[in-house]
């Protein structure tokens, strides 16, 4: 027998397996949310969206940007689009075994005909989310972002392989499928929607501190010093996945600074980073974090405390808004003072609430040339006590007010309405059966060796000068969330 009929006939096997375990769904333990069914559009059909449940945070500290945010919002653009709200289901669970059980059921009730309320399979779309291996700081950017493949390091080969052949039967059966983040092994997906990546958070931020810094102005002479909080998971059967973030992170970020520090125009107030560091130093500013109390320390190593003043620092990449609210009290704490606000003249922080408040507008001007007296090796003949640019990533409602005072220099997130509007309009296209081609964030990727649709939305950086039309009006906060 060949592979050819190995496969069909696993599937096959698969197949009438699932038919065998309907009558048991119910017991599956899947914590599952469907709305009342409704006559399905003939046009349009149905939609069956699964995602994870919500990445346990830390305390108060909640990036915006979790799936319970993001579902109703894809809900909200179906029906916009014409979807009836009864033909749209939303399903949730807690881990890929789970997940696997509950999209291979789903499947095999509408490819047997069994689901009297779902649409035929060529009208129906799934768009799945699937479960990955995470830890705690990974967690700490937001539950989008694409998470290292770690699958050989699970032990949910059973649960990887059901997914995949469930998929695989949707596709078959005609069914439309949209893949959210992460990649799925084995499955091409009608369209895959490219969220936040490791790489793109650390590139983003690195060009934010260039930015507000002026680094392109800089010299050997006078340099910039920066330092690179890079936050890891304390040794544990799930540390593969935080490394490997990390490893990638910091790739994005010395795409960028690299550059600096081979000039000189940057250098690091610890010595980790100099001329001679490439793209897989990602170790070298890396360190393990159990709680707060790790942070501060890491902090209060990298900027030499024991001196009798404070080190001069231009800028800290925190990577995340929980590690760089620890930089940000543990700076307060070392008798740092000022703002980000201070860096360029034409920014004050009563500018900064006029803005936010709607009462005018903001308008910066470039930050002043560095001055180019030469640079000893010492900082302390430099304002050392001065604040320097912090950023983060997650869009934290928590750490909105430091952003407003000026202590947290910029965060960033993903487009979440954005993203929305885009998988609900690749969905009517596909119960259309029109071409994704024209979408303005379609762009021909190749994924796991194959080329598709893939749709991507640039990160949104978010300071100051422009929260209140990035976060306040589009309605992703409140004014009293920013403090006001």
């Amino acid at each position: 027998m060949g592979l050819r009929s190995f496969t069909i006939l696993r599937n096959v096997i698969v197949t009438t397996a699932c038919i065998g375990l309907l009558t048991c769904t119910a017991a599956c333990g899947n914590e599952t949310a469907t709305k009342t069914a409704a006559p399905v559009s003939p046009s349009l059909g149905s939609v069956a969206i699964f995602t994870p449940s919500d990445g346990i945070t830390l305390s108060q500290y909640t990036p915006l940007n979790k799936w319970a945010k993001l579902v109703p919002e894809i809900t909200q653009q179906l029906e916009h689009l014409g979807f009836p709200s009864g033909s749209i289901s939303t399903h949730k669970d807690n881990n890929l075994d789970k997940q696997s059980q509950d999209i291979q059921d789903y499947v095999v009730n509408v490819a047997s005909g069994d689901d009297s309320s779902s649409a035929s399979t060529s009208e129906t779309t799934l768009i799945v989310a699937p479960c990955a291996s995470t830890d705690k700081t990974v967690a700490q950017y937001g539950d989008y972002v694409t998470k290292p493949d770690t699958s050989s390091d699970t032990g949910n080969d059973a649960a990887s392989e059901r997914l995949s052949s469930a998929l695989e039967l949707a596709k078959k059966s005609g069914m439309h499928v949209i893949v959210l983040s992460n990649d799925i092994s084995g499955v091409t997906p009608d369209v895959m929607v490219r969220m936040s990546t490791a790489n793109m958070i650390g590139r983003l931020q690195a060009k934010q501190l260039v930015s507000k810094l002026q680094l392109g102005a800089a010299s050997a002479s006078n340099p910039k010093i920066l330092e690179i909080m890079l936050p890891v998971s304390p040794s544990s059967e799930e540390s593969n996945v935080s490394m490997q973030f990390a490893q990638e992170a910091f790739k994005g970020m010395w795409s960028v600074l690299g550059k600096y520090f081979a000039s000189g125009a940057a250098i690091s107030a610890s010595g980790s980073l100099n001329a001679n560091t490439t793209q897989s130093s990602w170790s070298s500013v890396s360190f393990t974090v159990n709680n707060e109390a790790d942070i501060r320390q890491e902090l209060e190593r990298r900027l030499d405390c024991d001196k009798s003043s404070p080190t001069h620092i231009d800028g800290i990449i925190a990577m995340n808004d929980y590690v760089a609210s620890v930089v940000i009290d543990e700076l307060a704490s070392l008798g740092y003072q000022g703002s980000a606000a201070d860096i360029n003249p034409s920014i004050t922080i009563m500018g900064i609430v006029g803005n936010l408040a709607g009462h005018k507008d903001l308008v910066k001007s470039a930050v002043p040339a560095p001055n180019h007296a030469p640079y000893d090796g010492d900082s302390s003949h430099r304002d050392a006590a001065s604040w320097p640019i912090v950023t983060g990533y997650g869009a934290y409602t928590a750490m909105l007010p430091d952003i407003v005072d000026g202590k947290l220099w910029m965060t960033a997130m993903e487009d979440r309405k954005a993203i929305a509007e885009d998988i609900a309009q690749a969905t009517k296209r596909l119960a259309s059966g029109n071409s994704l081609t024209s979408m303005k964030s379609v762009s021909k990727t190749t994924v796991n060796g194959k080329t598709l649709p893939v749709i991507t939305e640039d990160l949104v950086a978010v300071s100051a000068s422009n929260l209140k039309v990035e976060l306040i009006d589009p309605g992703y906060v409140t004014l009293a969330d920013a403090g006001l």
